[in-house]
């Protein structure tokens, strides 16, 4: 199934589109009804999806988003995610069923994460990079998610798009071979379609790196199932009984016991390798404990929201996932904290405790750190937009259209990370009275995606001014 542009819906479904735009913010619920129904019967058309999802978010603001009501309007729904076969079975109806869990809570990971199976089911890859992209933004953290929002970028030939995501979470799980293994196909395919390389080549001959090829094949093999990694973890052991002081045997079994979500097997065996002489001093494997504590932390969570789901008046699980939450909260703040105290020039460190500090209302103490992050070149446009989104929280509106604009100028094309700075650009200008720049910013977002959050109501409403 092909993409279809908004352009090439009939003429009356554009009618329909438009005056359902139009009526987002003052009667959001029209606007679902109108757009739902139209999305249902095109479901090739991400431009309608996207507005679909703004007016979803308008109608269920200041509504709870709780698990409680989660599922309170969806009933016997025919599709679950661990029941993969089915959504790729009727991928159309499974993309439907995500719609009307969606439209109760439109922060719905697992409506989101169906939608984008569904979606790669049917070739729409830029509705699925659109699905796992909300998944991002609602979960951050969700490692799985980035490596599936990679893969959809490569095949569409996205490749710029999901070095930036795979750089970002490389950052935050620097053990993590199948970001690492992401990145570098990304690269190699980003290289292809420069044309820097002949195109009678191989793959496995492009790479610089024969062992590079082999850890890309071997990171494939891995993802075969539960049988193909354990069988990986007695190789690998079998391995090391032969070669004891070999650090990579140790990684690689700690790495697919990640993988199996086992994670107390994979911390025993980072440990063991933190024992060998090369080991007291890996950073990485230093970093790489704290990271498997967080993801273990985060199944916990998993575990109990998925109880929540079944039973909502749960309230012990309720209460021991709001617990969960605030001691994995805390253990990452601590963790990026001491980090940064025995690391302070590595400034990959300070720009993720800056985001922490952001997302706690800690402005102050995240723009000391952002300011800091940006000497990095992996970090610094991410550390400049951060770092101008903190002086808008402040009111410091000249200072964040500064460092905003450095941001914009120094990102190439218009990616969604462009988007952003130029959203968050025209409200600094905004903010300050100054239109004319400001409806400059936004016009530029509006003439590259029409969808983009409230770009459309701002500038009708610019114009309705006049």
């Amino acid at each position: 199934m092909e993409e279809t542009l908004l352009k090439d819906l009939d003429a009356r479904l554009q009618k329909q589109i438009e005056n359902a735009r139009k009526a987002i913010d003052k009667n959001p619920a029209y606007a679902v009804d109108i757009l739902s129904n139209i999305s249902n019967r095109n479901p090739a058309c991400l431009d309608v999806r996207k507005l679909l999802r703004q007016a979803q978010q308008r109608a269920s603001k200041g509504k709870s988003k709780g698990l409680g009501g989660l599922l309170s309007k969806v009933t016997n729904l025919p599709f679950s995610i661990g029941n993969d076969s089915k959504i790729k079975k009727d991928p159309a109806k499974a993309m439907e069923t995500a719609e009307q869990m969606l439209r109760t809570n439109p922060d719905n990971v697992t409506a989101h994460k169906m939608l984008g199976m569904a979606a790669e089911s049917l070739e729409l890859y830029s509705t699925a990079a659109f699905a796992y992209d909300s998944i991002r933004r609602i979960d951050p953290n969700n490692s799985e998610n980035i490596k599936a929002l990679m893969s959809v970028y490569i095949t569409s030939g996205e490749s710029e798009e999901a070095i930036r995501i795979g750089e970002a979470a490389y950052r935050a799980n620097p053990a993590d071979d199948e970001i690492q293994a992401l990145i570098k196909k990304a690269s190699v395919e980003q290289t292809m379609e420069k044309g820097r390389w002949e195109e009678d080549k191989s793959f496995r001959d492009k790479l610089k790196d024969e062992s590079e090829s082999q850890k890309l094949e071997q990171a494939g093999r891995a993802k075969t199932g539960e049988s193909g990694l354990r069988s990986l973890i007695e190789e690998a052991k079998k391995a090391v009984a032969e070669e004891p002081g070999n650090m990579n045997h140790y990684r690689d079994i700690a790495s697919n016991y990640r993988k199996l979500g086992e994670y107390d097997n994979a911390l025993e065996w980072v440990g063991k390798a933190r024992e060998l002489e090369a080991g007291r001093a890996d950073v990485n494997l230093e970093r790489l404990v704290g990271t498997l504590k967080r993801e273990k932390m985060q199944k916990a969570i998993g575990e109990i929201e998925a109880r929540l789901e079944e039973n909502p008046d749960d309230a012990e699980a309720q209460k021991s996932l709001d617990q969960l939450r605030r001691e994995e909260r805390v253990f990452r703040l601590e963790q990026c904290e001491s980090l940064v105290q025995r690391y302070p020039n590595e400034y990959s460190y300070r720009h993720e405790l800056g985001e922490l500090y952001f997302e706690d209302g800690e402005t102050d103490k995240a723009i000391k750190e952002l300011q800091l992050a940006q000497r990095s070149p992996k970090v610094r446009i991410a550390a400049l937009i951060l770092l101008g989104k903190a002086y808008l929280q402040k009111g410091f509106h000249d200072l964040a259209a500064e460092q905003l604009t450095t941001a914009k100028n120094e990102i190439s094309g218009t990616t969604e990370q462009k988007k952003d700075v130029l959203y968050q650009l025209g409200t600094a200008y905004e903010k300050q009275g100054d239109m004319e720049k400001a409806m400059g910013e936004f016009k530029a977002l509006y003439g590259a995606d029409i969808s983009y959050r409230d770009v459309a109501q701002k500038i009708d409403a610019f114009y309705s001014a006049k």
